[in-house]
């Protein structure tokens, strides 16, 4: 599964790298840089290269950021912080790789959502600039207000699975 995710996740940051270049040429004089909670862009800014990529720039530092937690959790299991720490403590070093794999799996799909939502309102972003209206799409105003929303409830399910599961390796 982690290969499918990072080679997702490559793929995905090529696609928002690639693609926001192929687009640079085109884009009027001025874009978007900011939309409102309604999702009309109510700040512009001048079509420059570094403006027009600083959202990708953003997108991979975060997604490096994601892969650098996801990394430390793998070879430092030991160091894992949990709810229950003591009973994780007392899990043998093979079930904390355990946990630390689940844990990472849910950091290499926080980063695919990342990218997805950076990639949505990078080309959101290019729709409006390229249109007459200075609004977002439904589409690009679901998954830009979605994907958080859906990141939030995800991770409030790990916090509740993760215990459990660290409880069923330690009374096993």
């Amino acid at each position: 599964m982690s290969r499918l995710l990072h080679g997702l996740n490559a793929t995905l940051s090529v696609l928002l790298v690639g693609g926001s270049l192929w687009m640079f040429p085109r884009l009027p004089a001025q874009v978007p840089r900011h939309f409102g909670l309604s999702g009309t862009a109510d700040a512009y800014w001048d079509a420059t290269l570094l403006h027009w990529m600083a959202l990708p720039a953003i997108a991979i530092i975060v997604v490096v950021g994601i892969y650098g937690a996801a990394w430390w959790v793998g070879t430092t299991p030991s160091a894992v912080n949990m709810p229950n720490q003591q009973r994780y403590d007392a899990l043998s070093p093979a079930n904390q790789r355990a946990i630390a794999r689940h844990v990472q799996a849910f950091l290499y799909g926080t980063a695919t959502a990342m990218l997805v939502l950076f990639s949505a309102a990078q080309w959101s972003t290019y729709q409006v600039a390229m249109s007459a209206t200075n609004t977002l799409s439904g589409g690009g105003r679901a998954l830009t207000l979605g994907i958080p929303v859906v990141l939030t409830i995800a991770t409030g399910i790990l916090a509740w699975w993760l215990p459990r599961r660290v409880r069923r390796l330690a009374d096993d």
